[in-house]
């Protein structure tokens, strides 16, 4: 698990576009924006259900309360950009990066999340229910009171993550390694712990939902 290898995107050349919105518009016919590069975008409410962002860059942009829904995303990186709010439900992610981007309340629900490496963000409140992970690495990044429940994972790593008050109802977290993560107060059925890398402060903390108490 630690020698997790993840396909980084490629981006190829690249045209810088000042506006999302437009871009969105002018490709409506065919639901597909490539090689782009979007910096400093401020815009909110946009409507992009469907659409396929290849090989594009978004960097500083806040695009909140939007909708993305069933869109795909494939070799995108994501640079200094907040998304909060924001609905990527049954959404694709593909060889993809986020760095330092803000994501909190979004709806990653049904979400297929490949090739990606989520770092030094914040994620806090996101629901990924039902989401597919596979080839994912989390670092330093904020997932307090998330919602993970009946995730399906494969090959996933969180190394330095705040994951306090986080549900994962029903999703088996055998083989995750937790041991360096803040991991207090989760929600959890008991047999999905069954094979979990925790550290002794964290197996002191989940003994609890067992109903021992620890004489000290």
């Amino acid at each position: 698990m630690s020698k997790l290898e993840i396909q980084k995107p490629k981006l190829l050349k690249i045209e810088e576009i000042a506006d999302l919105r437009k871009e969105i518009i002018e490709n409506s016919e065919r639901y597909q924006i490539c090689e782009k590069r979007f910096k400093d975008v401020e815009e909110q409410k946009i409507e992009a259900e469907k659409y396929e962002f290849k090989n594009c860059l978004f960097e500083s942009c806040k695009i909140i309360q939007s909708n993305f829904e069933n869109a795909y995303f494939s070799d995108v990186i994501f640079q200094n950009c907040d998304f909060s709010n924001t609905n990527f439900s049954k959404a694709g992610f593909n060889k993809i990066e986020f760095n330092n981007c803000k994501l909190t309340g979004c709806e990653g629900i049904e979400a297929d999340i490949f090739n990606t490496y989520i770092k030094e963000s914040n994620l806090a409140y996101i629901n990924f229910s039902e989401a597919n992970f596979r080839d994912v690495k989390i670092e330093k990044t904020n997932l307090q009171s998330s919602s993970m429940n009946e995730i399906t994972w494969k090959n996933v790593i969180f190394s330095e993550c705040d994951l306090n008050q986080s549900e994962f109802v029903r999703t088996q977290l055998k083989g995750i390694d937790f041991s360096t993560c803040e991991f207090y107060g989760i929600t959890v059925n008991i047999g999905d712990l069954n094979g979990a890398i925790v550290n002794e402060f964290q197996a002191l903390e989940l003994s609890k939902l067992l109903g021992l108490k620890i004489k000290k």
